[in-house]
């Protein structure tokens, strides 16, 4: 074989050789490219935890036992979830024996009440107090009474001023309105007339 024809064939190795490492080469870098979209995929993952939502509300008041009075009543959200308020006052005589008497006590004769004047707390036709906007959680209401107090003793019996309340989930907003019968506007509660 001659010279000339030798170094013809090591050029076409060379060559071969040449197309070979380059062929090598796309299929790795395929396979690290595929290795990596798989990487990326499964560290992608997402994993959803569902909470189920709690509709709690805690009342907040100062109580003076010995002058009998309640001040600063105010509704605090203490659920998971934005919550609306509505809220029952209750006043009542109670036995030394702590029974609930029938004889209802008079306003102004046997105690005084002060609702606060915040425009947030709408009282409906049935006597119902209402807070016009929804809760955040940990968010608490205006004050609703500023001050109720026993102001004629008796042997016999004791006030008892009750704060009931009711909440419900802000969202959606259908479920005030049909648990509650009223409408809800730009995210506000508004009673029906």
């Amino acid at each position: 074989m001659s010279k000339g024809r030798h170094m013809q064939g090591v050029r076409r190795s060379k060559k071969g050789n040449s197309k070979l490492l380059a062929h090598i080469a796309i299929v790795m870098l395929i396979g690290i490219v595929t290795g990596t979209s798989a990487y990326l995929v499964l560290k992608n993952s997402v994993t959803n935890e569902f909470v189920v939502g709690e509709v709690k509300g805690q009342i907040v008041e100062t109580f003076d036992r010995k002058n009998k009075t309640k001040t600063d009543v105010f509704v605090k959200n203490t659920g998971n979830v934005p919550s609306y308020i509505k809220a029952a006052v209750l006043v009542s005589w109670k036995d030394s024996d702590g029974k609930i008497l029938e004889t209802k006590p008079i306003e102004n004769v046997d105690y005084s009440i002060d609702f606060s004047n915040s425009e947030n707390w709408m009282k409906s036709k049935e006597g119902y107090y209402y807070y016009k906007n929804a809760l955040d959680v940990g968010e608490n209401t205006d004050v609703l009474i500023e001050e109720c107090t026993q102001t004629k003793e008796y042997d016999d019996r004791t006030l008892v001023v009750t704060i009931a309340t009711q909440e419900i989930q802000a969202e959606p907003d259908k479920a005030v309105k049909e648990a509650w019968d009223v409408n809800v506007s730009n995210g506000a509660i508004v009673l029906k007339e």
